[in-house]
């Protein structure tokens, strides 16, 4: 059936999964923040003001023994409104691993013309 590649239901994400799966509590205060702090996808937003944000409100929050690229890999979806989100949960699981290259697939989607740091 035509040139298309195959993917079977292993490769199909329910949501965005970093490749090291971690677990840590998060302050509900932390949540609400990320919450009502999300990326809207207007083309007014400022990409690296709106990181520098997310990155900051990460901060706020040390568990043990987690690195912060685990973190902000973890914590990226709620910062995320609904069509953004569903394009972080449709990427293939396994396609991103680090935190370098979930910000360039973002910044390519959304941001296509930035000049990356």
């Amino acid at each position: 059936m035509g040139d298309h590649p195959r993917i079977t239901l292993d490769e199909v994400s329910l949501g965005f999964q970093p490749a090291n799966q971690v677990v840590f509590d998060i302050k509900n205060s932390v949540l609400v923040n990320l919450k009502t702090n999300q990326f809207t996808r207007r083309k007014s937003e400022d990409c690296n003001a709106r990181l520098t944000l997310f990155i900051d409100m990460c901060n706020t929050i040390n568990p043990s023994e987690i690195s912060e690229e685990d973190k902000r890999l973890w914590l990226f979806g709620y910062f995320l409104t609904r069509r953004s989100k569903d394009w972080l949960d449709a990427l293939l699981r396994g396609a991103i691993t680090t935190w370098e290259q979930l910000i360039r697939k973002f910044l390519d989607r959304y941001f296509p013309t930035t000049k990356y740091l």
